[in-house]
């Protein structure tokens, strides 16, 4: 009788049962959303207008469920403070609609209830606003000014870089690869270790060849030996002017100093902005290092491993992902009117 007043009624059961499936469900969206997040700040730069246009959706769709949508806003402000953007126009004119924005969404988070037209305007603000960062993302990658009259097929492009240019033997670096790409002769101006300082000292080298390009690959360097943000940027704004200079165009190579965070503050875009040379993204390393036998997936597809026994520098396959980006961001400088 006793065991019989002890079974748990039907409902309670129930009960329960929704109790339990509630708790799956927020450890679920908790792990999706920390996943979408750790993504989100994993992104490569050049996908990060991608990143946070997929957040101000997710704001904008909130805002039409009658919800503050704050969050995702707060998150794309920590996405650029983490990440530190170059600090160009359009993207600080983001940055002050974004925490504007999101200022104005978490005090009003308890009375999210607006008139449509406010929720409009300040959607179309906002949206407005990444467009013009989105353009100046452009902007940065690619050269807009006029250069070339001509680029003949003996027009030569030289590289000067480190040991990612200079190359880890057997492998002759990427100039090797970009060489055998193009009917441009290629000359490979690289020395493994150099850091910007010591490729200033190499220019009167470098435009003995009197060439139509030169492909800088330098600064990893500087961060590792502790040099300044400040004292890279000179030097290779001293070396981007010296092409100039003497008629040559400049194709600039960015250099990845964290998967997360960048100690230099995307100085490479900074100075593409700046300078209006052509940028090749951080991308052509991040995917080597992504396809290498040290950490996931790569160690678990060897056999396509771009980068040689060391970890650290490109093998011959990884040199000509390398040369195929460089080669592209030569033929957009071609393209210029």
């Amino acid at each position: 009788m006793s065991d019989a007043l002890n079974v748990p009624a039907p409902d309670d059961q129930r009960s329960a049962a929704a109790r339990i499936a509630s708790l799956f469900r927020r450890v679920i969206r908790t792990l999706a959303i920390g996943s979408v997040l750790a993504l989100s700040l994993l992104a490569f730069p050049s996908v990060r207008p991608w990143v946070i246009a997929l957040w101000l959706a997710v704001h904008t769709t909130l805002r039409f469920w009658g919800r503050p949508g704050w969050f995702p806003l707060a998150f794309c402000i920590i996405l650029l403070l983490v990440r530190l953007v170059p600090a160009t126009p359009a993207m600080l004119v983001f940055g002050v609609v974004l925490t504007a924005t999101a200022w104005i969404r978490f005090r009003k988070r308890h009375h999210p209830q607006v008139a449509p037209r406010q929720t409009w305007l300040w959607l179309l603000v906002l949206w407005l606003a990444w467009a013009a960062m989105l353009w100046e993302h452009h902007r940065i990658i690619h050269c807009g000014r006029p250069h070339f009259q001509s680029f003949a097929d003996d027009a030569t492009i030289v590289c000067i870089g480190d040991s990612l240019t200079d190359g880890m033997r057997p492998d002759l670096g990427y100039p090797d690869a970009l060489d055998k790409m193009l009917t441009n002769p290629v000359i490979n101006e690289g020395f493994s270790g150099i850091a910007t300082h010591q490729g200033l000292d190499l220019m009167p080298r470098v435009l003995a060849h009197q060439p139509t390009v030169v492909v800088i690959e330098l600064g990893g360097h500087d961060f590792l030996k502790g040099h300044s943000r400040a004292s890279t940027k000179s030097n290779l704004i001293d070396m981007i002017d010296q092409c100039h200079a003497n008629g040559a165009e400049v194709v600039l190579m960015e250099i990845p100093r964290g998967f997360m965070l960048d100690p230099f503050a995307s100085l490479e875009r900074q100075i593409a902005y700046e300078k209006d040379v052509e940028l090749v993204a951080d991308t052509w390393l991040r995917q080597i290092v992504l396809n290498s036998p040290i950490a996931p997936p790569g160690m678990w597809m060897s056999a396509d491993s771009r980068l040689s026994d060391d970890g650290i520098h490109s093998n011959p396959k990884g040199s000509k992902v390398i040369a195929h980006r460089v080669a592209k961001a030569i033929e957009s400088l071609r393209s210029v009117p």
